[in-house]
């Protein structure tokens, strides 16, 4: 019934207004706003290694991140995805009673998240006459994600290195410039488990691509120019 009443609420309008009304900032706003319905968020900080939530647990609360990165694993041997500023965990689903499909880790050395009460967030979308509009949007933002990781592991190893480092860069929240810094809470490892592949056949990749000058290492940095590391695999 939701699902079928923000396509009808989606009709009413094009997708481009749909995704500039209804993006995450918007979503974090709207729950701002003293209306009928006001509710209060909870700041909290996750130091490194502490979960934000883990796999089966009941999802009771719906959170923002405002700074620093979590991991989604499946089974502690899957790194699923990446969340970092302004991204949400845990609004997935509305029922109230689902559970996390992912464990979600912290990895950069601090995380600053705003929780909300899951039962409150709810109640709010459902009372707001565009309010399901916000899930949709997130739901076709997490499809796309989906679709893009399925394709990534589709690709041969030398590519999918290379696309994951992209996918990773784009969602850090980095300037675009030439030269920028790989976030140093990813390491080998963790991209060998975010690209299925064994920590060696990434480092040979890795080692390559430094070869071709793509990637800089200093003062254990790992520095890639985003220019050329686009050219050779877009």
């Amino acid at each position: 019934m939701i699902r079928q009443q923000a396509i009808e609420m989606y009709s009413l309008y094009n997708s481009e207004t749909v995704t500039k009304e209804f993006n995450k900032q918007k979503f974090y706003c709207f729950l701002q706003r003293d209306l009928s319905f006001p509710i209060e968020g909870t700041l909290k900080k996750l130091k490194k290694h502490e979960f934000l939530m883990k796999e089966k647990d009941t999802i009771d609360e719906i959170c923002f991140i405002r700074s620093g990165c979590v991991m989604a694993m499946k089974k502690c041997s899957r790194v699923i995805d990446f969340y970092t500023e302004e991204d949400i965990v845990g609004f997935d689903e509305l029922i109230l009673t689902e559970s996390a499909k992912h464990s979600f880790k912290a990895i950069s050395d601090e995380v600053i998240i705003i929780k909300y009460k899951k039962s409150e967030i709810v109640e709010k979308i459902l009372n707001a006459q565009e309010g399901y509009l916000y899930h949709y949007v997130h739901m076709q933002n997490q499809i796309r994600r989906l679709l893009e990781k399925e394709a990534l592991l589709r690709l041969p190893s030398e590519k999918r290195v290379g696309y994951a480092l992209l996918q990773i860069m784009s969602g850090s929240g980095i300037q675009h410039k030439e030269l920028i810094t790989f976030p140093k809470h990813i390491n080998k490892g963790i991209l060998a488990k975010y690209t299925n592949l064994n920590r060696n056949t990434v480092t040979t990749v890795l080692q390559k691509l430094q070869e071709e000058s793509i990637i800089q290492i200093k003062q254990r940095n790992m520095y890639i120019n985003i220019v050329r590391l686009q050219s050779q695999f877009t």
